[in-house]
């Protein structure tokens, strides 16, 4: 095999036929420069691979399938990262690297301290397009869901129907990060992380009336992009 995945939506796959559409198969021809008969691994991003051998090059590329198979590298809790609206590459950075640690959706939150706004419609493509090639490069099984900003309120709200939620503050200082061991296979938690600046008091004392468990990821105070990182990777360890 090629080494090349892919990442395309299950309507190009029908029966034991790939058809990849005309960026992809620029990609293909043109910018990977690979060959009839070659072996690329295709993921549909609902957790099925199929390995398919290319047939036809050209603006829109076909394959067969060779084998199928269900995607072995998907966590076995289900966590959902409620980030606080970033600026710049900031949240680039989070929804690429927390793709790659395993993050299933992501949802921004506009808070008291929060300096960014929402994404232009542009921008929002763009932070698709990054997560896309996340899951491509890290052998997801699945592209994460990215998903329209909605208040802190709100956030908490739809949180607390789905399961455990841990709400990251810096002013915690008793209650650590609970360790990844402590959630079943099957387990849904939702992951809330402050923006620049981090979550103020009284957002952290509404986290606690909505049943959010608040918690700390230590004694040293982290940028809100490397507190994400961190706090995604460690309650995914070993799932």
């Amino acid at each position: 095999m090629s080494g090349h995945r892919f990442f395309l939506p299950a309507v190009h796959v029908a029966g034991n036929r790939v058809s990849f559409p005309p960026h992809t198969s620029h990609q293909i021809s043109r910018v990977l420069r690979l060959k009839i008969g070659d072996v690329v691994e295709v993921f549909d991003g609902a957790g099925q691979e199929h390995c398919v051998r290319l047939e036809e090059l050209g603006r829109e590329a076909l394959g067969a399938i060779v084998r199928s198979f269900p995607s072995q590298s998907e966590p076995d809790i289900f966590v959902t990262l409620y980030q606080g609206l970033l600026k710049g590459k900031k949240l680039e950075l989070v929804l690429q690297k927390c793709t790659e640690i395993g993050i299933l959706r992501f949802v921004s939150v506009q808070s008291e301290r929060s300096i960014a706004g929402e994404p232009s419609e542009s921008r929002f493509e763009r932070l698709l397009e990054i997560v896309r090639e996340a899951a491509e490069q890290s052998g997801r099984g699945v592209v994460p869901l990215v998903e329209a900003s909605r208040s802190l309120a709100q956030g908490l709200a739809e949180a607390a129907v789905r399961g455990p939620v841990l709400f990251l503050w810096e002013e915690e200082s008793l209650a650590p990060l609970p360790a990844a061991s402590d959630y079943q296979a099957g387990s849904e938690l939702s992951l809330f992380v402050g923006p620049e600046g981090g979550f103020g008091e009284a957002e952290a004392a509404s986290a606690r009336a909505a049943g959010a468990e608040v918690v700390s990821l230590g004694r040293r105070i982290l940028r809100a992009e490397t507190a994400a990182i961190v706090a995604s990777a460690l309650v995914l360890q070993g799932h």
